[in-house]
Formats: C-alpha cells, structure tokens, sequence
C-alpha cells in the first residue's frame, strides 16, 4: 500500500501506540476525582501539557484547552471570542470548520468579513489589512497551513502588520496542518490569539486536540457542564488519548528538521515528475495549484494540490485506489459535497479545473519509490482516461 492522503490522517506512530495501550489499562480513572488513582491521572494530564507546550515552544501568556480535535478547537475559539456580534474576517480559503463557524454567526446577524479579494498565490496578502480597520473586524481566521494547498501565512509577518495597520483585530490561526511539517519557535506566540491542533495530522491518535490561547483573553464554552479545563471546556479528559497525542508532539517536534529534508525531496521529485510527465504525454496540461517553491514562510512541502483536465479526479482518484495507492481530492471533512472545492475555486479555477484535481500529502513514512510508483500508475490512468472525458468536452 502507498498512502499519500496524510493531510486526511496519518497513521499512529509505533510509539505512541504502544503509551495510546497502556494508558488505556492503567490510567482508567476519571483525573476529576479526588481519591489516588484519579490525582494520578490528573497529574499524568497535567505533565502531558507541559510536554507540548514545551515541544512548541509555547509561551506561559497562553494555555492549553484539551478538545475532541481541531475542529472543536476553531469552533470554540471562534465562537467563544466572537458570539454573537465582535465582526471576524477570514480569507475565504479556510477549512470547513472555520468557514461553517463564521457562517454560524452570519445567522445571528453578525456577518463575517471575506478578504478573497486580497488573497494571492492562496494566501492572504498584507495589503488587505487596511480592510479589517475599515470594517473594525476583532478577529482574523486564517490557515497556518491551508489544507488543500499546502500554502502558508506566516503568523510573524501578519501579526506585525496587524500591529501597524488594525490594532484592535486579532489572530486565530488553524494550525492543523503546520504541526510536525513547520517549526513552530517561541516567536509566534506574541502575536496568537489562538491557534488550533489535531493530534492525527502527525501520526496521532483521533478523537483529541487542543486549542491555544492567550491566557488574559476572555472565552465562553461551547460545551457546558463539570467545569473542567478552567470552564472552558467541560468534559472528563480523556487521559489515554492526551498521553499519546503529547508523545506524539514532542516526536515530530524532535524530528522537524530530518521531516523537513525528507519532505522537500518528495516534493520535489513529485513536482519534477509531473512536469515530466506533461512534456511527453501531449494531452496532459498539468497545473500547479500549490506553489512550487522551496520556501517555508510560503508553501508547505508536505502538500502538492494539481489539475489536469480533462480527466475529473475522483474518476482517476479510483483508478489509483485499485493499485493500493491512496490519494486525496481536497478536504477529508468535506470528502462527501459533489461541490467543486471551494478553496480550488477560491484561487480562480473554473468548476472543471477544481473537480479535475488531486491533493498528494507526504509525512515522514513516505519515500522516493513510493513517488516514483504514483507518478507511473497516474500515467497510465490518465492516458487510459483521457479518451472517455475528451469525448464529454463540449
């Protein structure tokens, strides 16, 4: 099997596995009760959250809320900063999460900001700051990472714009796919709001997360109940899955630069491969969606999104699938919508350029042959396809 879908999921690590199944013998206990086995397991949930904030370099002016995953933690920031009236813009080119969070709020009478005029390149472009002033927006929602582009904004230099130009707007950023693909340095906590984390996009258990955010600022609950977590999060914490997901933090932490290396060579060998391709297969017109640039403050090497009409990609997706190869067409959370992808449109592609697209993701597990088979059963899947979808262009 080549699974190449790790902006979807990616696989637990061995590692974490094997803590994920002896918490789950041994730290049975609810870490609200007051007797032993209970403080214990508070205090193994406690040592799980200083591990993370010290594998991210995370500063004492934040904390940490444990949730079910990152789209709890979009939810509860957003919501919990913004309901029912402080104005939010976003860039339009978010995660479902984010975008339905915002559409939430619109149904309340407060409508969000949408800067797609200002993106360039799937990112958002500094200049369209003087909007969020104009609009006296309090909060921007943007992808660290977006996740189906691989494209970056970079915390650092949006936050210094901010700065200058709309003080009084501040930064949530979805961080679910820049963890374990990105340094994270002490720096970009100075100017987060909040940032949101999902523990199986770098190798993971599902089902946890967490949210960071500045400790000062005000949050009301999306869930109510025990009070846990400060009362911003009620609900027993589940110890086992906080355990492993804080092994796995300080793993890809650890290796960040090894994954990095590794991840530019996939990249690049997959980029140089289709371009390959396209010369000598005179059907083929392949389009960059992601940017094919080696630089970190602009583009993630773990993502390469392309089109390639007109063969539609969940026809080519499956051609692939029958060869053990395992690929993405956008978002996992948004996989069932017949829609074309609206972040793919959201950079100017017409509906057949959007649905005639793949989304390839690397982690660390992947290799150079693993590459080097995609890009042959994609030749011959596509050049087996061309014919069929040629004979429905109009």
């Amino acid at each position: 099997m080549i699974y190449l879908d790790n902006a979807a999921t990616t696989p637990m690590f061995p590692q974490v596995m094997d803590v994920l199944a002896d918490s789950m013998d041994s730290d049975f206990a609810n870490p609200g009760t007051v007797y032993s086995i209970g403080l214990d397991a508070r205090r193994k949930v406690e040592q799980a959250r200083e591990d993370i904030a010290r594998a991210l370099n995370i500063s004492s002016t934040h904390k940490i809320v444990f949730t079910s995953g990152g789209s709890e933690a979009n939810n509860l920031f957003i919501k919990g900063r913004c309901f029912p009236d402080k104005k939010v813009a976003c860039l339009g080119l978010e995660h479902p999460s984010v975008r339905a969070t915002l559409e939430y709020l619109r149904s309340f009478g407060n409508d969000p900001l949408t800067l797609l005029d200002f993106q360039t390149e799937g990112r958002f472009n500094l200049q369209g700051v003087s909007a969020l002033s104009d609009n006296r927006c309090r909060l921007l929602c943007l992808s660290h990472v977006n996740n189906e582009l691989g494209t970056i904004n970079d915390p650092v230099q949006v936050y210094d714009v901010l700065r200058q130009s709309s003080p009084d707007t501040r930064l949530f950023m979805d961080g679910v796919q820049a963890v374990g693909k990105l340094k994270i340095p002490a720096e970009y906590w100075g100017g987060l709001a909040g940032y949101s984390v999902s523990a199986h996009k770098f190798h993971g258990p599902k089902g946890v997360g967490f949210l960071v955010y500045e400790s000062k600022l005000s949050i009301e609950p999306c869930i109510h109940g025990g009070g846990q977590q400060d009362g911003i999060r009620s609900g027993t914490l589940p110890v086992p899955l906080i355990r492993a997901m804080s092994v796995a933090v300080k793993i890809v932490a650890e290796r960040i630069d090894e994954t990095q290396n590794h991840l530019r060579g996939l990249n690049q060998r997959l980029i140089q491969g289709l371009s390959d391709l396209a010369e000598r297969i005179p059907e083929l017109n392949i389009r960059f969606n992601s940017l094919d640039v080696d630089d970190l403050i602009r583009q993630s090497p773990s993502i390469v999104n392309f089109s390639f009409p007109p063969v539609e990609g969940e026809v080519l997706l499956h051609h692939l699938e029958e060869k053990q190869i395992y690929v993405g067409l956008g978002s996992a959370c948004s996989a069932n919508s017949k829609e074309p992808s609206q972040i793919l449109k959201g950079i100017g592609l017409s509906d057949e350029e959007a649905r005639c697209s793949l989304r390839v993701s690397f982690s660390i597990n992947n290799t150079i042959d693993q590459v080097d088979m995609f890009l042959k059963e994609f030749a011959i899947a596509y050049e087996n396809l061309y014919s069929t979808f040629k004979g429905k262009e109009k």
